[in-house]
């Protein structure tokens, strides 16, 4: 009589790789990774030099360049993505064209502005010659900030993502696709959410600064943009993942 032999079972597959593992956002590197470049000292302390530039607008145009350089290399996957302060003619034509997005964005918020602005100057010097308690011009200051307030909000959120588009693709129009944009947001809300409490997170932060002999504003201000940006280029990077 024949023995029957059972053959052994498969061995188990192998536990999945680190890079199969689907990647998720890490809420700390964006406040640790400056720290891992050998050279981020001298980075963020000329950073900080084009920061204290930008209370002039000089820097404005640089800083945006720079940010939008280290963006592009956060998406790479560069593992050291803080760039050099070299190139410095092609940073400065970057930034003007992200400086271009924020004023056409910005523009009908003062508009806005003036339209309140205007009428309640006329009313306070009305109001100065009447004998009444009636607040005219108060009343519209205050309309106007109950309009604004949830505007400028509404700005702070969209904002980001925008940049991220113009960024990304190198064009000006990149940043009016508002179709694209609200997908973007929606289709990765949890993401960019995190991001949104990272900014916060970081303007705080930076905000130490000033008890760091005043000065120090500037580079915490820097290093604060940068773990800001560095947030929502995860965000990009992981939705390109999907």
């Amino acid at each position: 009589m024949t023995e029957i032999v059972t053959p052994p079972p498969p061995p188990p597959p192998p536990p999945p790789s680190p890079s199969d593992a689907k990647a998720s956002f890490d809420f700390v590197k964006p406040f640790a990774f400056v720290f891992e470049d050998a050279r981020w000292l001298n980075k963020v302390l000329i950073g900080g030099l084009f920061q204290l530039l930008a209370m002039m607008l000089i820097g404005i145009p640089f800083l945006l360049g720079y940010l939008a350089k280290m963006i592009r290399n956060v998406i790479a996957g560069d593992p050291l993505p803080l760039p050099e302060w070299d190139d410095l003619g092609e940073k400065f034509t970057e930034g003007l064209r992200l400086v271009g997005v924020g004023f056409v964005y910005i523009l009908p918020l003062f508009v806005l502005i003036g339209i309140f602005v205007i009428p309640a100057a006329i009313l306070g010097t009305i109001s100065q010659h009447t004998n009444s308690d009636f607040d005219p011009a108060g009343c519209v200051v205050a309309g106007m900030w109950c309009l604004i307030f949830p505007i400028s909000l509404a700005y702070m959120f969209w904002m980001p993502a925008a940049m991220l588009h113009a960024v990304v693709e190198q064009r000006f129009g990149a940043a009016f696709e508002f179709g694209r944009i609200k997908n973007f947001i929606v289709d990765n809300i949890g993401n960019y959410l995190l991001s949104i409490v990272i900014l916060f997170v970081a303007r705080v932060a930076a905000s130490l600064g000033l008890i760091l002999f005043c000065i120090g504003i500037v580079f915490t201000a820097f290093w604060g943009m940068l773990v800001t940006f560095y947030a929502f280029a995860q965000t990009w990077r992981l939705a390109q993942q999907k």
